[in-house]
This record gives C-alpha cells, structure tokens and sequence, in this order.
C-alpha cells in the first residue's frame, strides 16, 4: 500500500465515490425538505428530512474535514487520516470558507437535548408570592427547529443555515467528483460505492502478456501450426 493517499488510485476512488453517493442523498433529503416545508402546517415528515439532510452533509463535512484523533484507531489510520482532508479538498477545490465546513446548525441538532438542558437550568422559578409583587422574570427563549422555505433557511437553537448556498456548493462538489471519476456518474449511488469498495485487485489489460514464457503469441503459434492442413516440416523418406 502507498503512505500518500496522492499516489493510491484505488482509495482515490473510494473516498471520492462515497463522498459522491452522501452528497447526492444530502441534495435528496434536502429537495424533499423543502417541498414539505411550503405546506401548511408543515407535516411531521419533514422534520425526517430535516435530519436526513443534516446527516448525510454531517458526513460529507467529516470526509472532508476529518474529525480529530480517534483513541481507538490505529496510528496508521490517523496518519492516512491527517493527509486525506486536505487531498480531497484540494483535488475538490473546496475552500475553508465553503459552507459544508459550519458545523453550528448541525451540531445544535444532533446535540439538542444538551440544548434544552442549558436552556432548563437557566429558567427562573418565580414563586406565587413573588409573581403577585409584580416580579416579572425574564424567561430565555426556548431552543428551536424552524424551517423558512420562503427565506431559504433552517434555524437550529440560535444558528442559521443558508440553504440556497448550501445547494450551490453541493451541486458543484458533485460536479467536480463525477469529473473526477465518471463512474459515479453512470451508476446509482449505491452500487458505485459498493464496486468502488470492492478488494484493489489489479486490473489486467486485454493486450498485457500471458504468465506462460511465449505469451499469448507463442501460444497462438503453437495452434496455428497444429491446425487440420497446416504444413509441417519435412521427414526423410
């Protein structure tokens, strides 16, 4: 196996095939989100969107930029991983100010019962007798999950996510790995990624030679000159 990531075509394939199947479910979930998000009142199925969207950009962000040091892998494995960000990213042309980097509306989501702790705890408890003397705490606002389809928006305790530039950046991060590796292209995103995942067994070309000494060629020659009618060489009478 090769230490660069650079140099290996086979894991070039893989990253960049599953990178292109969760970004196509990321536009997926997102599509269906906003079409149930312009219906009044807005059906529970949309808030499954709403997390399948979060999700699977949640995992295309942590391809790209990979979370830190797992104490479980390998050290080979965290060393491949530290090279792996910055190659897809730089062959990918993504920028650190793309908005598949924001984490805040992703992380307040999968984090959002730690949300409501924060937001409990800090809520005033008036008694009867102080409401009655007129004491009017201020109450925070409650942590929330709302979804703007005429602003293009998603708002998740306290963070936005434009959802019109979001669907820029992963149309043209689409783009550029079916460019890269056409086969994604042509094939549904499942089975792309599970050929792509398939053992780097080396691919032999039709006009590579056979393993036997005289080659195909020689082999060839040996049944042309064996062939019904094909002449011989002469014996003594």
């Amino acid at each position: 196996m090769s230490n660069d990531i650079s140099d290996d075509r086979w894991a070039q394939r893989v990253y960049l095939t599953w990178l292109a199947r969760d970004t196509r479910y990321a536009l997926a979930a997102l599509d269906s989100l906003i079409g149930y998000a312009q219906t009044t009142p807005v059906p529970p199925a949309a808030w499954v969107c709403f997390e399948d969207f979060l999700s699977f950009l949640g995992k295309v962000s942590r391809t790209l930029w990979p979370a830190g040091r797992n104490p479980y892998g390998t050290e080979e494995g965290w060393k491949w991983r530290t090279k792996r960000g910055p190659f897809l990213r730089k062959i990918l042309e993504v920028e650190d100010s793309s908005p598949l980097k924001a984490r805040e509306v992703r992380n307040g989501s999968e984090h959002f019962d730690e949300r409501l702790d924060e937001w409990i705890v800090s809520l005033p408890r008036p008694t009867v007798e102080e409401w009655q003397a007129g004491a009017r705490p201020e109450f925070a606002v409650p942590p929330m999950r709302l979804i703007d389809a005429e602003a293009g928006t998603i708002h998740v305790a306290g963070a936005d996510l434009d959802l019109r530039f979001m669907v820029e950046e992963l149309q043209r991060l689409l783009t550029k790995i079916e460019e890269l590796e056409p086969s994604v292209a042509v094939l549904p995103a499942d089975m792309a990624a599970l050929l792509a995942t398939s053992s780097p067994v080396p691919i032999i070309p039709f006009d590579a030679p056979a393993q036997n000494p005289g080659g195909i060629q020689a082999w060839l020659d040996e049944q042309n000159s064996n062939a019904p009618g094909t002449a011989t060489e002469d014996t003594e009478a």
